[in-house]
């Protein structure tokens, strides 16, 4: 009777021990962006990391353009972004986004959650484009971190 409490102490303490590091599913994120026009390139992201693929032919004009980057990310940060853009509607928006103009500048978005994957189409980013879209380029843009914003041509 002695070692009965010790031992029942014990035995509770490891079912809390084990349903403690119960293995929670993991959700998979990854985000493509790729951008048309001049650009042609894609920003890569995923929970920690993010990787800039510049088009080697289309950005041969500016330096800062024409090298592949990887740079590691804060995963909370991350995210949050695609909690983020989860809520705003992304599910919800149209897979295209038409626009009749004769200087386009395309962006697609690609975002794939445990094997679930969306992919939104521009035809112009400038015009009839959801604010969600401008948005997520703009964060892509942001978490590279080397200021690669659109260049536009005249024309």
């Amino acid at each position: 009777m002695k070692y009965l409490y010790p031992v029942l102490l014990f035995l509770c303490l490891a079912v809390a021990i084990y349903s403690n590091n119960k293995s929670k599913p993991k959700i998979e994120y990854r985000l493509v962006v790729e951008r048309g026009a001049f650009h042609y390139d894609k920003f890569d992201i995923t929970k920690n990391k993010i990787k800039y693929i510049p088009n080697s032919s289309a950005s041969d004009q500016v330096e800062e353009y024409k090298g592949h980057s990887e740079t590691f990310l804060d995963s909370l940060s991350t995210i949050g972004f695609f909690k983020k853009i989860e809520a705003d509607g992304f599910w919800s928006l149209k897979d295209r986004y038409s626009a009749v103009s004769s200087c386009t500048s395309q962006l697609i978005i690609t975002l794939e959650v445990n094997g679930k994957a969306k992919t939104v189409i521009c035809d112009d980013f400038e015009r009839n484009c959801p604010d969600l879209i401008k948005y997520i380029d703009k964060k892509a843009v942001e978490f590279e971190g080397n200021d690669l914003k659109r260049i536009f041509l005249p024309g």
